[in-house]
């Protein structure tokens, strides 16, 4: 028997009106074009020039910044004003020469019914974008190195956060010399110390490698909701600063500071390193996640930190993390978990909020979770590109196997499911949908030579792709090859996969690293 429960659908694209304009904006863009296609304007140009149910179509390009960049405008409930990127172009606003100060954001939002889509911030001197309004709709966005965090939230309501990336945010002056807490602001959401009287809601989207937490609700009062969202690796214990881009910047200032005896620029990071922080200062945060996973972030995957609200944890799955499910304050905090799993937690989870229901969990009696339940551990699968339209990849991490124990052994709990009942953990088995492994053929060889300094591809191949840590392609060949060198020697070091087709269209993954 076959049970499918459609729960909710959430329309992601602007709405538009029928006199609706479109105004271009582009980095040659000036103040005085046409705001069309031949003629743009620059951004802050075409952005004052929009009403509700406008467009600005924004071209690809490095948007260098020395300042922030402010959205006052909004759209109206009927009627988005949209900010996006043109066609599948992508738009950088670059920040690396902005100083580093706690009142230089990126990008800041204030009005509301404004929706922006697929652009990039990088290198703000605090947050990349620090969003007050309401009823906004960020969209296939990324944050990163930015000196804060990522993206922040810090008023308004009903605001969706739809397939953005947010990674390797860090505030590395905060503290000083004389009282150093480098990292410990910047996350990869920071949707704290405020009131809301709505919800706001984030879908698809994933944060790693940021200095402190992946999600911070700290002093957040109101509503938050997290669907098929992932942590990975927050809480790194260092970050080499000398290839980042605002390296030129603070190098004179501070990072010579930190110069080590190889000529590596390397600052310690002193962040909390958990996954989903849900509270904090004894607030009440009222959390509700569902299909969500938290993997080898430094401390714990899913925190309570004094969480004073309801935290309800649907099939959720923590993995490698130093404490995979930290509820831990007995005084506060309900807690509702079911149909979640937890695999290779280095220390016992917790579950002693003031109130707990907790069922249908791979710790409760009768069920079980271990290695063999999985298809893959690779973790470094988290960081594959996205698909096409925005969409979290395809992975085969955490996804179960035929045989396991997990399988149709969850309660109903409104979510979509295939079977005989909900299983286990983030990731729904499904015989005819199946997530298949990457195999890695036998007549392939893919390694790093250290002598040559060149990534050595042996076996008949038709196409290469390379993506460094942040899943970013930095390598592409199409070429039918029996034996691929592929020079490296002004790579950085580090971990990289490598997708590699054959003619048949096999797909074969390798993970190597660069000494």
């Amino acid at each position: 028997m076959k049970v499918k429960i459609l729960i909710f659908l959430f329309f992601v694209s602007g709405f538009t009106s029928v006199s609706a304009k479109q105004i271009f904006a582009a980095t040659t863009g000036t103040t005085t074009g046409a705001g069309t296609i031949v003629s743009p304007n620059d951004i802050v140009t075409a952005i004052s020039k929009a009403s509700a149910g406008d467009t600005v179509y924004v071209r690809g390009g490095q948007y260098m910044n020395n300042t922030s960049l402010t959205f006052v405008k909004s759209g109206n409930s009927s009627s988005y004003l949209n900010i996006w990127a043109y066609a599948d172009e992508m738009p950088v606003f670059d920040f690396r020469n902005q100083p580093y100060n706690s009142s230089n954001p990126g990008i800041k939002i204030s009005g509301s019914y404004v929706h922006v889509k697929g652009i990039t911030v990088q290198g703000a001197g605090d947050n990349g974008m620090f969003v007050t309004g309401s009823n906004n709709r960020i969209e296939k966005c990324i944050f990163r190195w930015n000196c804060d965090s990522g993206l922040q939230l810090k008023a308004g309501s009903n605001n969706l956060i739809v397939n953005c990336d947010s990674y390797e945010n860090f505030d590395y002056q905060t503290g000083g010399t004389t009282s150093p807490d480098y990292g410990g602001n910047a996350d990869g959401f920071a949707d704290k110390q405020y009131t809301n009287s709505g919800t706001n809601t984030y879908v698809g989207c994933r944060s790693w490698l940021n200095s402190d937490d992946g999600w911070d609700h700290y002093q957040k009062i109101g509503n938050t909701i997290y669907d098929s969202c992932w942590c990975y690796a927050n809480g790194p214990a260092s970050y080499d600063m000398t290839e980042h881009i605002r390296f030129r910047t603070d190098s004179a200032s501070w990072f010579s500071k930190f110069k080590n005896t190889s000529g590596r620029y390397v600052i310690t990071n002193y962040g909390n390193g958990n996954g989903f922080k849900l509270g904090g200062d004894y607030t009440a945060h009222n959390a509700t996640l569902r299909n969500c996973i938290s993997v080898k972030n430094k401390v714990k995957g899913f925190d309570q930190n004094n969480d004073n609200g309801t935290m309800i944890l649907y099939n959720c799955t923590g993995y490698l993390n130093q404490r995979n499910y930290g509820f831990t304050n007995s005084s506060y905090g309900k807690l509702v978990i079911k149909n979640s799993a937890s695999l290779s937690s280095t220390t016992s989870n917790s579950f002693t909020c003031k109130e707990v229901n907790q069922e249908y969990n791979t710790w409760n009696a009768g069920f079980s979770c271990n290695s063999a339940d999985f298809v893959s551990l690779d973790y470094t699968q988290l960081l594959s590109p996205r698909k096409a339209d925005g969409s979290l990849p395809e992975i085969s991490l955490l996804h179960l196997v035929s045989t396991s124990s997990m399988i149709d052994k969850g309660t109903n709990l409104g979510l979509a499911y295939s079977g005989l009942a909900p299983d286990l953990g983030a990731f729904e088995f499904n015989a005819q949908t199946a997530v298949i492994s990457p195999c890695k053929t036998e007549k392939l060889k893919v390694y790093f030579s250290n002598a040559n300094k060149e990534i050595i591809v042996s076996g008949f191949v038709s196409k290469v792709e390379i993506f460094d840590i942040s899943a970013k392609k930095i390598f592409e060949i199409f070429e039918n090859s029996e034996n691929l060198s592929i020079p490296a020697s002004d790579w950085a070091k580090g971990t990289y996969l490598i997708r590699v087709f054959q003619a048949n269209t096999d797909l074969s993954v390798y993970k190597i690293i660069l000494p």
